[in-house]
């Protein structure tokens, strides 16, 4: 991601504009810490570096060699669980993944605002703008129709195919010609990170169409803006970036005529996992029938499990499975202040059936322990 100009320039340009000595910089995200480094670099006063992930120490290695790193504070936690003994003039958080509703990247940009940032501040990027386009795109489509609709055995698997037709991936990387886009990219959508209230994000684009040819789908994507004219662009009809972009496909494909008119609805609601994502497709002849509607969701993209449902039901009275019962076993011995070692003594005792020894037993007690445990003091 460093390496892609097309996503660094944008933020570099940002960062020289906004820091100066006196600054406080918040890097949420901070990853092997490129741009803590290069806020210091800019002058300034403080860095607070933050990275739940393992790559932070790839940062504090790297930082040895790099001037002013001692005014950085590296912190290997999620922004929402830290407390900062001071406010901040700028909060940076590149967490996109493919869309803005990546994990935890909203919540995280909204939790900072309203508890880091001076008044007055600046949030990095300052918005992202969604858009969409209806595409002509046989090759991607073919993850929906084969091998459910159609294969080269004979089997048949076309009761899959609605499941695959509820989702979305990542769109090929190269340019597409102008001439796959069946109209003008539109945008649905706007995240204002300075103002953002919700996680949740959604809107409508509309097309005439003037072009005629096969819609597969839409290719979705983000252009981040920075209140300058350098913003990230991220256009299908370009190289995509570092980010990636998605397609969106159709349940099925439909022939548009000139005159046609297509209307598009985007809903997104961010998880601590996959976004829930729902896109509804109307599109009406030019005298005002009704050619196609189709309402589609990754909702109905998960095979439904009736037990994990009623699992999950609030009248379920849970009973903890022998797993369950060797995590609470370590959990208490975690609270009772025992080593790991003697903890994956007792467990294997305890829990013959599942850890044949000591060794075995660990592993789990210390994934717990990273889970769970305290910071170790420095």
């Amino acid at each position: 991601m460093v390496e892609d100009q097309r996503r660094t320039e944008p933020y570099v340009r940002a960062l020289e504009r906004a820091i100066g000595p006196d600054s406080v910089f918040v890097d949420i995200g901070t990853g092997t810490g490129f741009f803590a480094f290069l806020a210091c670099k800019l002058g300034a006063r403080r860095v607070y570096a933050i990275e739940p992930d393992h790559a932070i120490e790839i940062a504090k290695l790297c930082a040895i060699d790099n001037i002013g790193h001692d005014r950085i504070t590296w912190l290997r936690d999620l922004s929402t669980r830290l407390e900062l003994p001071e406010q901040a003039d700028v909060i940076m958080g590149d967490m996109h993944g493919i869309l803005p509703f990546h994990g935890s990247n909203l919540a995280s940009m909204i939790d900072a605002r309203r508890r880091f940032l001076k008044p007055g501040g600046i949030m990095l990027p300052g918005r992202d703008v969604l858009f969409a386009v209806p595409a002509n795109a046989p090759a991607e489509y073919r993850e929906v129709d084969s091998p459910w609709q159609h294969n080269r055995h004979g089997i048949d698997m076309r009761r899959g195919r609605s499941f695959v037709a509820n989702y979305w991936w990542r769109a090929p990387e190269a340019a597409v010609p102008p001439d796959r886009l069946l109209a003008e990219p539109a945008p649905w959508a706007v995240i204002d990170y300075a103002r953002l209230e919700s996680t949740d994000a959604g809107g409508e684009a509309r097309w005439v169409i003037d072009k005629p040819g096969e819609i597969h789908g839409y290719y979705v994507w983000f252009n981040s803006e920075f209140g300058h004219d350098l913003p990230i662009d991220n256009s299908p009809l370009l190289p995509a970036t570092a980010y990636g972009r998605a397609f969106f496909p159709l349940a099925e494909i439909l022939s548009l005529e000139s005159g046609d008119v297509l209307s598009l609805r985007f809903d997104a609601k961010s998880t601590e996992d996959d976004p829930l994502i729902r896109w509804d497709t109307h599109v009406r002849a030019a005298n005002g029938e009704e050619k196609a509607r189709f309402r589609q969701s990754t909702f109905n993209a998960q095979p439904f499990d009736r037990e994990a449902m009623q699992r999950m039901s609030s009248h379920h009275v849970p009973e903890l499975n022998v797993a369950g019962q060797a995590d609470l076993f370590i959990l208490d011995a975690m609270r009772r202040s025992l080593s790991l070692s003697q903890i994956a003594e007792d467990l294997a005792r305890a829990f013959p059936q599942r850890y044949a020894n000591a060794e075995s037993a660990l592993a789990r007690v210390a994934r717990l322990s990273a889970a769970y445990s305290n910071n170790v003091p420095e």
